[in-house]
């Protein structure tokens, strides 16, 4: 994997100067703040079971970052010719630099009526029965208000918005993320860290004043 803020030989640049005699910067971590227009290869079992190959490159679109007292979550939205797909990655609480990643699908997208219900369930289809639906029971574990900073190619706005966590019987989960009246859902489960591979995009310099 690409590796952000890793140290030329000997801490030296090509100018023969000293890396420390240039100002700090913070090493940024190779899950965090991935840069718009990045490639996210995935090869997880859904990816392979949805394209037929072994792996399948994409396009980082649109970063959500989330931030709350137990919460620093990134869920990267990222797109091919065909589709559209989100990146999890959750800081683990209580660790320095260890996450855990996941792969969702943006499941629906409406306004609020009612107040969200402690258990939901959704319907998938039957992969084996196209004239079936699976149904998966969700159960709410914990409501969270976040500040929310959305990143895309034209910018970056933030936002106040409520998080709705849920979870399945069978390690299946769902949030819920409610911006003023509107609700996002979004379902996925857990893959491997050997299942993503990141290309960052290269950032534009910033001008020199």
């Amino acid at each position: 994997m690409a590796l952000f803020g890793r140290d030329k030989k000997d801490g030296r640049s090509l100018f023969g100067r000293r890396k420390d005699a240039d100002p700090k910067k913070p090493v940024r971590h190779e899950w965090v703040d991935i840069p718009i227009d990045s490639m996210i290869e995935l090869s997880d079992i859904v990816t392979y079971e949805e394209t037929g190959d072994t792996s399948h490159a994409f396009k980082l679109v649109t970063r959500k970052k989330y931030e709350a007292d137990s919460l620093r979550r990134y869920m990267y939205h990222i797109r091919d010719a065909d589709e559209e797909v989100v990146l999890g990655v959750d800081h683990i609480a209580g660790t320095k630099e260890e996450y855990e990643v996941s792969r969702w699908i943006v499941d629906d997208e409406c306004e609020l009526g009612d107040p969200l219900p402690d258990h939901i369930t959704l319907y998938f289809p039957d992969p084996d029965n196209e004239n079936e639906d699976i149904a998966v029971e969700y159960t709410r574990q914990d409501v969270v208000p976040a500040t929310l900073t959305v990143t895309n190619a034209e910018g970056e706005e933030k936002f106040d918005v409520e998080l709705h966590e849920y979870a399945s019987g069978d390690d299946a989960f769902m949030s819920i993320e409610l911006c003023g009246d509107w609700l996002t859902f979004y379902t996925g489960v857990l893959i491997r860290h050997t299942d993503i591979e990141i290309y960052p995009a290269m950032e534009p310099a910033s001008e020199s004043k």
